[in-house]
């Protein structure tokens, strides 16, 4: 099941998108549950407790906090998080150009372009699904998965490994130095001997220390500040 939330500020359009969404979703045979929020406030009210969505769908207009706002905030705590902006001016298309969006639809055709829109997003959740970290834990012999874009850092801890998602905090019976080789290829960097950090959460990079998008700030070994910051650049240079 995934979830989605939409963020409008007037009533009866709320009930309209929920309502559409939920008839798109079903003919793409793909479960998706509702939360709705009439500010974006109340929304980051939740996102900010770390509930997770699949899928944002988010009003520009609004009052209090705009949606363009509540997306720089989604972002800084969640930079892949998949945002659909619904407004009914086609001017602020451009505004909203800096927090990286995944779509922009007009309210006037928003039926229209249902079917495509949401049998993009249906791809993309299939094509994420490629990116997790199966893991088998030494001892017990369980088998664990991870979404890798959700992995902020993995701290290790005697004999186990504390890997922090966005949503949670799971400690695995294993060496840091065993997954420290299959995550390099996925741009996660050993910042000091007890952290390894997933790239796509870095927010900045000091001489001791690091800040991650959540504003969680983590040690940088002695000397090594540069040569993160390369390895840092590489990884954009990439994607």
């Amino acid at each position: 099941m995934y979830q989605a939330a939409i963020v409008e500020d007037e009533p009866n359009i709320l009930t309209h998108i929920k309502e559409s969404l939920i008839d798109a979703f079903k003919k793409q045979q793909v479960p998706v549950a509702f939360d709705t929020f009439l500010s974006g406030t109340g929304f980051l009210r939740m996102f900010e407790e770390h509930y997770h969505y699949d899928v944002i769908f988010l009003d520009i207009e609004m009052p209090e906090i705009d949606g363009i706002e509540v997306c720089r905030r989604i972002r800084r705590i969640s930079p892949d998080s998949l945002v659909v902006f619904i407004s009914s001016r086609d001017e602020l298309v451009f505004q909203t150009f800096e927090v990286q969006p995944y779509r922009f639809i007009r309210k006037e055709t928003f039926r229209e372009s249902l079917p495509e829109l949401t049998a993009a997003i249906t791809e993309k959740w299939a094509q994420d699904k490629g990116s997790s970290l199966c893991l088998r834990e030494a001892g017990s012999g369980d088998l664990y998965s991870f979404s890798l874009p959700r992995i902020l850092y993995i701290e290790a801890q005697r004999k186990d490994c504390l890997i922090v998602t966005a949503d949670a905090s799971h400690l695995f019976r294993c060496r840091l130095t065993e997954l420290e080789e299959t995550l390099s290829e996925h741009y996660f960097l050993k910042i000091h001997r007890s952290y390894l950090v997933n790239c796509r959460h870095i927010f900045t990079i000091g001489r001791d220390h690091i800040t991650l998008t959540n504003g969680v700030e983590l040690p940088v070994s002695r000397g090594r500040a540069e040569e993160i910051k390369q390895k840092y650049l590489l990884y954009h240079t990439r994607f």
